[in-house]
């Protein structure tokens, strides 16, 4: 009774220190269903990117195109709907690895409400140091995840949540199944898939050249 109680105590405190109900915002960014934005509501360009956290070719995509949507974020040119799907958490070690990183960057963008925070945070989980490799022996438990979240400079209350572990205020799972039923409308539902203007262009592509700035 004393565990279940502090639990709570923490979840309470939790709660009264940041928004952790609702659609995750980054910076300027409006609601966006199952998605997080990221960037200026305004930019020129405008972008759905479906990744998995644990797929190497959404790690390839972050890994080499990441520093220059940064950029674009940061000149505002480019707004970033980002949304998760979790082809692989099957083929994670834990078996959860893909909620539990999707969950992370949800609490990392609702309570630090930063553009660059946020999608730090995405370039950190998808690293070459960091990914988990698919089918792998280990993946980032949600200590490691909290200290990502600490390395970008995510308020102390999204460490703490995501080291609690529990569903408070996003069901990642739910925001996963959502975002694969979009995906599967498109012919090739793989990920990463960037859709601009309704259609879905390879990830692995230029498709950064496609729009303004």
């Amino acid at each position: 009774m004393r565990a279940l109680g502090a639990v709570l105590g923490v979840i309470a405190a939790l709660l009264m220190c940041g928004p952790t109900a609702g659609v995750a915002q980054a910076a300027v960014a409006a609601p966006a269903g199952d998605a997080i934005a990221i960037g200026d509501p305004h930019a020129l360009g405008v972008v759905d990117l479906y990744v998995d956290p644990m797929c190497p070719f959404s790690g390839q995509m972050v890994q080499e195109q990441g520093d220059e949507i940064s950029q674009r974020i940061e000149n505002g040119m480019l707004r970033v709907n980002l949304r998760f799907v979790n082809f692989l958490d099957k083929y994670s070690a834990s078996k959860t690895y893909d909620i539990r990183a999707t969950y992370a960057t949800f609490v990392v963008a609702d309570q630090s409400r930063l553009s660059d925070t946020t999608w730090r945070f995405v370039q950190q989980i998808f690293s070459a140091e960091q990914q988990p490799q698919e089918g792998g022996p280990t993946d980032l438990d949600n200590n490691q995840l909290a200290e990502l979240a600490n390395r970008v400079g995510a308020p102390p209350p999204a460490r703490d949540l995501i080291r609690l572990g529990l569903p408070i205020g996003y069901d990642a799972r739910a925001i996963a199944a959502n975002n694969l039923a979009l995906l599967r409308e498109f012919p090739e539902p793989g990920v990463p898939t960037v859709v601009i203007d309704g259609a879905p262009i390879d990830g692995n592509t230029d498709w950064l050249d496609q729009l303004p700035g």
